[in-house]
């Protein structure tokens, strides 16, 4: 069990993209994606539209301090 952190403001979560996830807050791109395992936490400022693609997976899934559509 991990937690990720999304950091790729607004773009796609699938399967696949490294690029958007990190291990901690506000941190580079490059973690793994989440799997059904992992705890998911979208809470970096602004305004942002992330589109899913595919099948994800988290186990807890936590949105703050911003605004997402999905």
């Amino acid at each position: 069990m991990a937690d990720r952190y999304w950091v790729g403001g607004t773009a796609t979560w699938d399967s696949s993209t490294t690029s958007v996830w990190s291990a901690s807050s506000g941190g580079s791109g490059g973690a793994s994606v989440p799997t059904s395992s992992d705890n998911v936490f979208f809470d970096q400022a602004g305004t942002y539209t992330v589109t899913f693609s595919g099948t994800i997976y988290c186990a807890n899934f936590t949105a703050s301090a911003t605004t997402y559509t999905f």
